[in-house]
């Protein structure tokens, strides 16, 4: 084994819990046929003996290593390497109940993330990417003057594959429009998946908003189109009861 490999696989060993020394100790008993004396290891990794014996010890509480007594001397091999496992079962044990500890231990709010989208492949691609972070069995919720032609018309392909995937994750979506929009609306309801509409009387913002799952977007239809997405769950919320209410008064 070379002294560059040897470099990287102390390392990964360190990654996955073990201490420099440790690393060093187990990697000359796993290069070893029989059962060694502490001496003999002191020797071949050129570290101080007090540093060998802590390695020893903590290597067999990690049931990397076993010993046994011969003619009165302890004598050290190594159990096979995939007892490595062990360490990643351990680690992510010990990970998940750290997680769960901190988490009662956090006083801050939830998490908020803010994001701006500007122009029309932004604005296409963002619809895109939330539909596909959504779990299965969703609904997105939509409120526009617009019928959306950037993401029809400008990019059909782009438009069929998110329909795709919509129907593919059994995603459904309610849409508030215009009432000029009835007649497109009246066709997208036979023609797409899952898709439902209401209608207010006519108004005019050149924008929207649209709510996925955890977060909202804002959409300011100028030149060029502009995003503004908000991730967090209660203001999501917020604007899902929001859309629920001008549902409950706009007319099918």
């Amino acid at each position: 084994m070379s002294k560059n490999l040897d470099k990287n696989l102390i390392k990964n060993l360190e990654i996955l819990g073990l201490s420099e020394k440790e690393a060093m100790v187990y990697i000359d008993l796993l290069q070893r046929e029989e059962a060694v004396g502490s001496s003999k290891i002191v020797h071949n990794t050129a570290l101080h003996g007090q540093y060998v014996y802590d390695a020893l010890y903590a290597l067999e509480n990690k049931g990397l290593i076993r010993h046994s007594v011969i003619n009165g001397r302890k004598k050290f091999e190594a159990n096979a390497a995939s007892r490595i496992s062990n360490l990643l079962e351990e680690k992510k044990i010990a990970t998940e109940r750290s997680i769960e500890a901190l988490e009662l231990l956090s006083k801050k709010p939830l998490a908020q993330e803010f994001e701006v989208y500007q122009g029309e492949n932004a604005y296409i691609q963002r619809q895109f990417d939330s539909l596909k972070q959504m779990p299965e069995g969703g609904e997105i919720l939509v409120i526009s003057t617009n019928w959306g032609d950037l993401f029809t018309k400008s990019r059909p392909d782009f438009f069929y594959e998110f329909e795709k995937l919509r129907k593919q994750k059994n995603i459904s979506v309610r849409f508030i429009l215009n009432e000029s929009l009835r007649k497109q609306a009246n066709m997208a309801r036979i023609e797409r998946f899952k898709t439902d509409f209401r209608f207010i009387p006519e108004y005019s913002s050149n924008g929207g908003f649209c709510v996925y799952h955890d977060c909202v977007d804002f959409y300011l239809f100028g030149a060029p189109i502009v995003v503004f997405s908000f991730k967090n769950i209660m203001v999501s919320g917020g604007y899902k009861n929001f859309f629920e209410v001008l549902w409950g008064m706009g007319q099918k």
